[in-house]
């Protein structure tokens, strides 16, 4: 699963852009049966006010994979249902990464129920970064209490898209090292939050008094 972050992030929505302008690549697929469904479902998906860029770029990577088109219409099909629960979760976001991220982490087992209070705390903030970060710290064996809730944490003190985009690459780096994941996950989401509180500390801090001139 691609995972979007800042420059990925923005590559991914490049190709989407890309993917979305050209023709569907339904010649790709040689079982007329599986074509037409395909077809219908993206039509379905359209009509539902759905994007419909994601939907494209999963046929492409079945294709590129030479998945038996059955498994490519199957995954078109339940993409489309999670794009359909990530945009009643993500209003009134209409974000076509923001919508394919929350789709990731539904895939990941992320309930919406989380999602609609991701949104809840971040209601005008692009929350593409944070569900990206949370869904791949699940499908790193980071359980689901423990990344939820410390994602939680950091929507709620304000962290910042690159402080969580800095967190998925350094609690995969420790996973990758050895470190197990519930662990590494907790370590580092500390850090962050005391660097957040830190620095809200310095910015609280009261001014030296000034002298009145009085003796």
């Amino acid at each position: 699963m691609m995972r979007r972050y800042l420059v990925p992030l923005l590559l991914a929505a490049v190709a989407r852009t890309a993917h979305a302008q050209e023709a569907t690549p339904f010649e790709g697929i040689a079982d007329e049966p599986a074509r037409t469904a395909i077809r219908a479902i993206i039509a379905d998906a359209a009509a539902r006010g759905l994007p419909t860029a994601p939907l494209v770029t999963k046929v492409r990577e079945g294709l590129a994979k030479r998945a038996a088109p059955d498994r490519i219409r199957t995954a078109t099909a339940l993409l489309m249902e999670r794009l359909a629960v990530a945009q009643g979760a993500m209003a009134p976001s209409q974000s076509v990464d923001e919508l394919a991220a929350a789709a990731d982490a539904l895939q990941v087992g992320i309930p919406a129920s989380t999602l609609r209070d991701m949104r809840k705390i971040w209601p005008s903030k692009p929350l593409t970064v944070p569900l990206g970060v949370l869904a791949e710290m699940v499908a790193n064996g980071v359980s689901r209490p423990v990344a939820t809730r410390r994602v939680r944490e950091l929507l709620l003190k304000g962290a910042t898209l690159t402080q969580f985009a800095t967190l998925g690459t350094t609690v995969g780096r420790d996973i990758a090292a050895g470190l197990a994941p519930d662990a590494a996950m907790e370590l580092r989401s500390k850090g962050v939050l005391s660097l957040i509180e830190s620095r809200a500390g310095i910015g609280t801090t009261s001014a030296p008094l000034r002298p009145t001139g009085k003796n």
